[in-house]
């Protein structure tokens, strides 16, 4: 299962979907403002959509995920057999 997780960290949203992602042992990518999750260290078992993290001004550097451009989440959406998105 993958989930797709849109929110800022810091939202409710994000943390439920957080949570829920990891008790169900799911992969979890983070896309829009919930790129922000990856930084310093954290996340470091998720994926990252580089294109958000990048205009959101976040270096390769300061990003712990798994980076993925969108032909590669696509060809996650499309090898799980769930996808949930969580915004």
């Amino acid at each position: 299962m993958l989930f797709l997780i849109a929110s800022s960290p810091d939202t409710k949203e994000f943390k439920t979907a957080y949570r829920t992602a990891k008790e169900m042992e799911a992969d979890i990518c983070l896309l829009q403002n919930a790129v922000y999750a990856a930084r310093n260290g954290e996340n470091h078992d998720s994926y990252v959509l580089i294109d958000d993290m990048k205009l959101r001004g976040l270096g390769d550097s300061e990003v712990s995920a798994q980076q993925i451009d969108y032909s590669q989440l696509v060809e996650l959406m499309t090898s799980s057999d769930k996808v949930v998105g969580l915004f």
